[in-house]
């Protein structure tokens, strides 16, 4: 897991990527991978979207960050560097990976699972 205190809140949707900035300015793009609520809050999954797909290395990480939920309904993320929270997040992430699988669930746009982003 990336645990980056550099990732600021800023995010905009673009060609179905989600790009977070850093402190210096520099987007980078992601994947929403899935959502998770751990403790009341929300945590959301990325994967780096610029990762190479035929990259079959299992070094790439995904990065979890904190959800901010605005009255406004804007949103920002955070990160933390609470490894309990981090791993059981990654922990929940990993089973709700596993179930999918095992089902054979084939997403679709509009499917509607709660995963796919409608």
């Amino acid at each position: 897991m990336i645990k980056d205190e550099n990732i600021t809140p800023e995010t905009e949707e673009e060609d179905d990527h989600i790009y977070l900035t850093d402190e210096e300015g520099n987007d980078y793009p992601f994947d929403l991978l899935d959502v998770i609520p751990y403790n009341g809050e929300d945590y959301a999954v990325f994967f780096p979207a610029d990762e190479s797909e035929e990259d079959d290395s299992e070094d790439t990480e995904v990065v979890i960050l904190k959800m901010i939920h605005h009255e406004d309904d804007s949103l920002e993320f955070e990160g933390t560097d609470d490894e309990e929270v981090l791993d059981a997040v990654f922990n929940v992430f990993m089973e709700n990976m596993r179930k999918e699988f095992e089902e054979g669930h084939v997403h679709e746009d509009g499917c509607g699972c709660g995963h796919c982003g409608e």
